[in-house]
């Protein structure tokens, strides 16, 4: 009888049983393994930062001084009474969100002229990028389940970038500017060729193809910018061109997903404005009536108030910038298939350079043929 031929024995006759670690089930461990938009949920972390709301709170308030300057007086009386009526209404997001844009407030007050918009557009841009790279990687680091940087070089960092997120700003603008030119230069040929049909005809349609891109970056950049901002912040080597390009690739090649992260990101931000509206009510109340019963004056209680009214935003502007990270390594994932996980680290202490060997170091083996002879 053979070796094959063995009987077999009762350990044979047992089922092994199924093995559950092979195949798909290996990789299924959380469930952000089957829903990745969970990721999101990890980033509420960032809003419990006390020092990370203080810079925030920081960057606004200087945002704000320079928006009050290049505003009338009852446009910046306007934008206090709303910070004011922010922290007292449970209905913060959905009555004022749409009146803390400054462009809405531009248009909405006839005695702003165009370059103060332009001037307001430039400064809310010049203010919020490094800031909105820095909340991007904090962001990002948390959707991989890794703890954020030390402020400290998470700054250093925004700021190495900065002018580049400053580029990817100008230059969808600038593109938009000089293809706007021609439908200005046909325009003009219209006026000069007068009545003629045919001329007219061709005119529009020159006028047509050059709208459609016009309206595709004008539009395209509200999204793309952001985004690109994201992408300089949590890339290896950041790049303008390739941050820009990232953004408008998201957008166009995949909406849906951009659209269920962009709700998913606004319901954790309402969540997190009810609970931060919540706590400025009871703060203010508190603050308010021990206030008036210590006797200080009525200037300080109201400075306090408005000083506290305007927690919400912060936390609101800190919630936005750092679920855009989030967005963003889910995006890439969609649309490239790198893992969220698989994000570069910075080297907060970097190992220190091995010693160079100098000319006058003696020669081993010279020392040891001198060994040898003596």
């Amino acid at each position: 009888m053979t070796s094959n031929d063995s009987p077999a024995t009762d350990n044979d006759q047992v089922h092994a049983g199924y093995d559950l670690e092979t195949g798909l089930l290996a990789q299924m461990r959380e469930w952000i393994d089957i829903f990745p938009c969970l990721r999101l949920a990890r980033i509420t972390r960032a809003m419990g930062s006390p020092p990370l709301l203080g810079l925030v709170a920081l960057t606004f308030a200087v945002w704000k001084i320079g928006i009050v300057f290049m505003m009338p007086e009852d446009v910046s009386a306007y934008y206090s009474e709303v910070a004011t009526t922010a922290g007292q209404q449970s209905a913060f997001l959905t009555d004022h969100l749409q009146n803390l844009n400054p462009t809405t407030v531009f248009h909405e007050n006839s005695t702003m002229t165009w370059w103060r918009t332009s001037l307001g557009i430039c400064w809310s841009v010049m203010i919020w990028a490094p800031m909105a790279i820095l909340l991007s990687r904090q962001g990002g680091l948390l959707a991989a389940g890794r703890p954020m940087m030390p402020l400290s070089s998470a700054i250093h960092l925004a700021l190495s970038r900065t002018l580049a997120g400053w580029l990817t700003a100008v230059i969808p603008l600038g593109l938009t500017t000089v293809i706007a030119s021609g439908i200005l230069c046909a325009g003009w040929l219209s006026g000069v060729a007068g009545s003629i049909t045919w001329i007219n005809s061709m005119l529009a349609a020159i006028t047509l193809l050059l709208a459609i891109p016009c309206g595709l970056l004008a539009f395209g950049a509200n999204i793309a910018i952001p985004l690109s901002w994201a992408a300089l912040a949590n890339e290896r080597d950041p790049d303008t061109m390739d941050s820009l390009s990232r953004g408008y690739e998201y957008l166009l090649r995949r909406p849906l997903h951009l659209a269920l992260y962009v709700l998913l990101a606004i319901g954790i931000t309402v969540v997190i404005a009810i609970l931060a509206t919540g706590i400025t009510t009871a703060a203010i109340q508190i603050s308010g009536q021990i206030l008036a019963f210590s006797g200080a004056t009525d200037a300080m209680i109201e400075t306090s108030n408005n000083m506290l009214a305007n927690l919400p935003i912060v936390v609101l502007f800190t919630a936005a910038g750092s679920l855009l990270g989030g967005v963003y390594l889910l995006l890439r994932f969609d649309a490239g298939g790198q893992e969220v996980e698989d994000l570069w680290e910075v080297k907060i202490h970097p190992e220190p350079p091995l010693p160079s060997l100098s000319d006058d170091s003696p020669d081993p083996a010279t020392d040891g043929s001198a060994d040898s002879k003596a």
